[in-house]
């Protein structure tokens, strides 16, 4: 939907996408794999990237900078974070130049590293213990010179540098951690990164199975355990007093507003007390559903946390240590979760003369990923030189807002006077992104599906003779690239236009069994926004695009102003939407499948009608209706 806000002169960014959930689930959980190697039986690395993305896994952790490995994750949209070996932090903390430049440099432009962690669970009275805080500020230093300061850097801990955490507010780290510790919390706190801490209920239960029920480290306790005497809060799972226990360590050496991340976390499936299979697969479901809303003394989440480990590992010490994995080294699971859930973002549409203000709806340091938007009245000068927008509009932004995608220009008519700008100028941001390493960022355009000339049945779709010559080199280019194609999808239209024809089940998602069934390859169609999505696809395929991604990069329903525009009809689309996209479609099954929302708030800037009433919330902040991202 074309979106022309009036705006303030500093500001040129036309429409804010908000992806609300990376992954995992919507608007929840931020939940990443440890990729553990010590085995002689797993697969190759390019079949582990594969892995994590048919699982919908965005997030992955590497304990050394293998290069066949990072080779891999190149334009998987995978987020790493990347270990310094505990061996290599001697050198490191003499110069890490070197080690930057081997190891991160090379693929900053395709990798998105989420983080540096220089070092795991070194021990305080260990020999590398000395190296650590110098090799990160190296890391910092080597990172900064090639224009990467913004990927945090950080280290690895262990809880047991703690001395008590009982009740959690009165924690602290022992005598011999805290001289070791405390200069890193300082760092950390200075460059605004996380700690990093490996946290494991699994062996505290064992450690104390006479004092902890197992139910209270499986997160399956009916009720609350543990009351902290402290500050009263109620403890119902191990995992947050051993997480909070950290924080309030943190609190008392002047780390307040360090954040934690948990880069490990998970249980057995064989070889000690309490480890198995149903215990496993119990304690890693009940714990991706938990992280989506923080701790007692930090909630609110989500808490980032990696999920340890992708694969059991053979070349581990004997017992529980080679059994922590989700997969088997054949990639068969060792029990059943899912990650397949909706990847589902809401526009930031602001024609409205009475919406909340920018900071009211502010994105640095959120965790929220932006799509943002290369305005259509910007493509003729971004087709010369994209260098000052880029460094205007992304890079101050870069180190605290994730830009999950740059859409240079948003419905673009193959016959409008902008359309001959829009390859030139994706090739320009391109390159303007490049020089800045900024490479990662993935580009694309956003159509209206109007572009198809047939879309029935969904496997004939194809592009109009008239839109052919115009998207068919935008698309060899996001071939070329890796990057997805945006497309505008809006079952609402489709219905109104020919309601006679179109059933309102069909484009509600509320029809109870096939409505279509696709002549051409046999695929049952049961809602219109498949068949219109599987048609853009087909319509790609025809023009060399089979290998890119279709982005719905706008969808909803009005809730006034015209036909079938009601309440009710908007919150049955968009509760089955988000519910729908997360098992793909039936061209492209097993999702999740990123769509967005449209839009945030009604627009009253906007032509008189439906166009106004499309927002989730009125300008005040109030829903239109109840929808849930839980």
């Amino acid at each position: 939907m074309v979106n022309s806000p009036s705006m303030a002169a500093a500001t040129a960014i036309a429409m804010l996408l908000v992806l609300l959930v990376p992954l995992i689930q919507t608007a929840d959980a931020q939940v990443g794999v440890c990729y553990g190697r010590n085995g002689n039986n797993l697969p190759s690395e390019q079949q582990v990237v594969s892995l994590y993305q048919s699982n919908g896994i965005g997030r992955m952790r590497i304990y050394d900078p293998d290069q066949e490995a990072l080779q891999a994750l190149k334009g998987s949209n995978i987020e790493p974070i990347l270990d310094v070996p505990n061996d290599s932090l001697q050198s490191l903390a003499s110069d890490a130049s070197q080690w930057v430049e081997s190891h991160v440099a090379p693929f900053a432009s395709n990798v998105n590293f989420r983080c540096i962690s220089v070092g795991n669970e070194v021990e305080p009275s260990d020999s590398n213990a000395q190296y650590v805080l110098p090799a990160m500020q190296n890391v910092r230093t080597a990172l900064n010179a090639v224009n990467l300061g913004e990927i945090p850097v950080s280290t690895a801990i262990k809880l047991d540098l703690l001395e008590t955490t009982f009740p959690p507010s009165a924690s602290s780290f022992s005598s011999s951690a805290a001289p070791y510790i405390t200069p890193i919390i300082n760092f950390l706190n200075s460059s605004g990164a996380p700690l990093l801490a490996n946290i494991y209920p699994y062996f505290s239960y064992v450690d104390n199975s006479a004092g902890i029920a197992i139910d209270y480290a499986l997160f399956t306790s009916p009720g609350t355990v543990v009351t902290d005497s402290g500050n009263g809060l109620q403890y119902q799972n191990l995992f947050d007093a051993m997480v909070d226990s950290l924080y309030a360590a943190l609190s008392g050496v002047g780390g307040q507003n360090v954040a934690v991340v948990v880069s490990e976390s998970g249980w057995p499936s064989d070889g000690g007390t309490a480890a198995t299979t149903d215990n496993a697969a119990t304690y890693i479901k009940n714990l991706i559903n938990h992280v989506k809303g923080g701790t007692p003394r930090k909630p609110g989440g989500p808490l980032e946390t990696y999920l340890f480990a992708m694969f059991d590992e053979n070349q581990k010490p004997a017992g529980v240590e080679q059994h922590f994995g989700l997969c088997n080294p054949d990639g068969t699971p060792n029990y059943q979760i899912s990650f397949n859930y909706a990847q589902v973002g809401v526009c930031y549409g602001r024609n409205g003369n009475n919406l909340p203000s920018e900071k009211q709806v502010a994105f640095r340091g959120s965790n929220i990923e932006l799509i943002l938007d290369v305005p259509n009245d910007r493509l003729k000068s971004l087709a010369s030189d994209a260098s000052l927008w880029v460094r205007t509009n992304v890079v101050p932004f870069a180190f605290d807002v994730n830009f999950s995608c740059i859409s240079v220009g948003n419905e673009v008519e193959p016959s409008g006077p902008n359309a001959h700008y829009v390859l030139p100028a994706v090739r320009k941001v391109r390159t303007a992104l490049n020089a800045v390493n900024l490479g990662r960022i993935p580009l694309s355009t956003a159509i209206n599906i109007d572009l198809l000339g047939n879309s029935y049945p969904p496997s004939a779709g194809s592009f109009s003779s008239s839109a052919a010559p115009y998207i068919t080199p935008i698309i060899n280019f996001f071939s070329s690239n890796g990057a997805p194609l945006l497309a505008n999808i809006f079952p609402y239209f489709s219905y109104v236009d020919n309601a006679q024809s179109i059933d309102i089940n069909y484009a509600l998602f509320t029809s109870p069994g096939t409505v279509v069934t696709d002549a051409g390859n046999g695929l049952q169609y049961q809602n219109l926004f498949d068949a219109m999505v599987d048609s853009l696809y087909a319509a790609m395929s025809g023009v060399g695009g089979q290998n890119v991604a279709v982005v719905v990069s706008e969808s909803g329903w009005p809730s006034d102003g015209g036909t079938a525009a009601t309440t009710d009809n908007a919150a049955i689309y968009i509760k089955n939407l988000i519910n729908h996209v997360k098992g793909g479609t039936p061209r492209k099954p097993g999702g999740p499948f990123e769509t967005y929302l449209f839009a945030l708030f009604d627009e009253n800037q906007k032509a008189a009608g439906v166009e106004q009433h499309f927002g989730l919330f009125n300008p005040d902040g109030t829903p239109n209706y109840q929808i849930s991202f839980n």
